[in-house]
């Protein structure tokens, strides 16, 4: 084969930069300690590599929304524990109402107290985060949620909506809560009365709330008005006896009658004071739902009135303390909630990190190098090109006269 001295000369350049190319390269990884900086020096490893880099941005952008969605939940919870420390306030001051010790004076006091627990729900069921926002207003952030309208009657201006947050691939939480299912669709006090087709008089009062509440939530019908009628039935005998019947005619109660002496039922006190045989009816009323804030309206002003009586009093306090009670069973159940949201995030945010943390370690087993290697290369790449500048010198003198 016959070499020229053309020939030397370009494979003696071709080796030098290719030597210098590999020890460029070499020099690269140890700097920037990545295998490749293009798709094209490992396709695959490259595509590998970008999708695993978009893994990891996802799942460092849901725990940054995490962080958002916990201080939202923990604003929330912050305000209605202040909130039930209000209506616990509130419950008592109503039962030192109650009192029949009690001046004017001192219940005009009370009622003053009681103004100044109301501003604070007000302020409360008001509340804002960080942003400006409003917590319990539902989609409508930007407008007041509660207001005291023209009528004096406070109402309430948001939706139902809640604002979710997505904290991983298929798993969103609410950041947020309705005050109209907290604060302003709170169940009042139950009653009943006695209808106006009944053929004796009976008196209807509630004498255990707590029972007729119960027996309230388990019976009323909704749907048919009638089934909520119940009858008095009494016969004559020794002793008398009197059946409270339903609408169907099924016996619920039955016992000794006499005239004048009340009948328990359900949390009931039945009066009739008609001999037997005789009969009356009595119904359960429509459940109504109200605003804590108007019934604590409706309080300051009958305790502020010095004429009222106290009968009138007695029977304030009680449909006070269950609207504050219902109210209260409300918040309760709804920090019962966002403890579930806050402890499901904290488990959710823990899994996001782990996924993080292994998509990291499989992205730097595919594009990362590992730098003892990468210092042995450049090190090895260093001395091939030594050598071959070394090789390069002694060919380029080379010529036919050396050999004459």
């Amino acid at each position: 084969m016959r070499v020229s001295t053309n020939m030397m000369y370009q494979r003696g350049v071709r080796s030098l930069q290719n030597a210098n190319e590999r020890l460029d390269t070499a020099n690269q990884q140890l700097t920037t300690g990545n295998k490749f900086s293009s798709a094209g020096e490992d396709p695959v490893g490259m595509s590998q590599a970008q999708s695993l880099s978009t893994k990891i941005a996802l799942y460092n952008q849901y725990n940054n929304n995490g962080g958002l969605l916990n201080s939202s939940l923990s604003l929330e919870e912050t305000s209605l524990n202040s909130v039930n420390t209000s209506l616990s306030r509130a419950y008592t001051l109503m039962q030192q109402a109650n009192s029949g010790a009690l001046s004017s004076t001192d219940r005009a006091s009370v009622a003053t107290s009681l103004s100044e627990i109301q501003k604070q729900l007000l302020d409360l069921m008001n509340s804002k985060n960080a942003d400006g926002e409003y917590i319990f207003g539902g989609n409508q952030s930007q407008t007041t949620p509660f207001t005291l309208g023209s009528n004096g009657k406070y109402i309430f201006q948001g939706d139902t909506g809640q604002r979710q947050i997505q904290v991983a691939p298929s798993v969103t939480i609410p950041s947020n809560d309705s005050g109209l299912a907290l604060f302003q669709s709170v169940a009042t006090r139950r009653t009943a009365q006695a209808t106006s087709t009944s053929v004796s008089p009976v008196t209807v009062a509630v004498s255990d709330q707590s029972s007729y509440e119960s027996f309230y939530k388990n019976t009323y019908d909704y749907g048919n008005s009638a089934n909520n009628v119940f009858k008095i039935k009494t016969t004559a005998g020794t002793p008398d006896q009197y059946n409270i019947v339903n609408a169907s005619g099924s016996v619920l109660s039955s016992g000794t009658y006499q005239a004048g002496t009340a009948i328990s039922f359900n949390g009931l006190s039945l009066t009739m004071n008609s001999a037997a045989p005789n009969s009356a009816s009595f119904q359960l009323d429509a459940p109504k739902n109200d605003n804590i804030l108007n019934t604590l309206s409706k309080a300051i002003a009958t305790l502020n009135n010095a004429a009222s009586s106290g009968s009138t009093i007695t029977d304030l306090a009680a449909e006070v303390e269950t609207h504050l009670s219902n109210a209260m069973n409300i918040v309760n159940t709804k920090l019962g909630e966002i403890g579930g949201r806050m402890n499901t995030l904290d488990d959710v945010m823990s899994s996001n990190t782990s996924l993080s943390t292994i998509a990291t370690e499989a992205k730097a087993n595919v594009s990362e190098v590992d730098m003892y290697a990468a210092i042995s290369n450049v090190s090895q790449e260093q001395n091939a090109l030594t050598v071959a500048q070394q090789a390069y010198t002694k060919i380029s003198k080379a010529s036919l006269f050396d050999y004459l």
